[in-house]
């Protein structure tokens, strides 16, 4: 993963849901991780996108935080955090996603895409349940 690919507010995102990771003691860094400070953003732009494609954002919501409370936590670590393979395959995804749309930045549509389009993760079955659909 190249960070420079990442547009400034993704690459915020991602900061954001690596320090969410680690004040709730998970050692591994998860798409629902990701997923969870999108549609908790207070501008909104995911939420909107989830609505816009048929999604119920309430339902996501409250999936992803199901999912992120059944996480493992891990007391007296020494804080290090590990990339989910997942969300590896995620950020794989939305790099290609930003490349074939002709995009210089991988974005938060694109970012939100792959969440939903990625099978190994958790994250593309919480927005199908809550209706928002996977799209190449």
């Amino acid at each position: 993963m190249n960070l420079e690919k990442y547009s400034e507010r993704v690459r915020g995102f991602i900061q954001s849901a690596q320090t969410m990771a680690l004040s709730r003691n998970h050692q591994q860094f998860t798409p629902e991780h990701m997923l969870k400070v999108l549609v908790d953003d207070d501008e909104g732009l995911a939420a909107s996108l989830i609505e816009r494609a048929g999604g119920r954002v309430r339902d996501v919501k409250l999936g992803v935080e199901a999912a992120l409370e059944a996480m493992p936590k891990v007391e007296g670590g020494n804080g290090q955090l590990y990339l989910a393979q997942p969300l590896a395959k995620v950020f794989s995804t939305a790099e290609e996603l930003a490349k074939k749309a002709g995009d210089s930045f991988v974005t938060v549509e694109r970012l939100l895409q792959a969440l939903a389009m990625e099978k190994s993760a958790k994250t593309a079955d919480i927005l199908a349940k809550a209706g928002a659909p996977r799209r190449r």
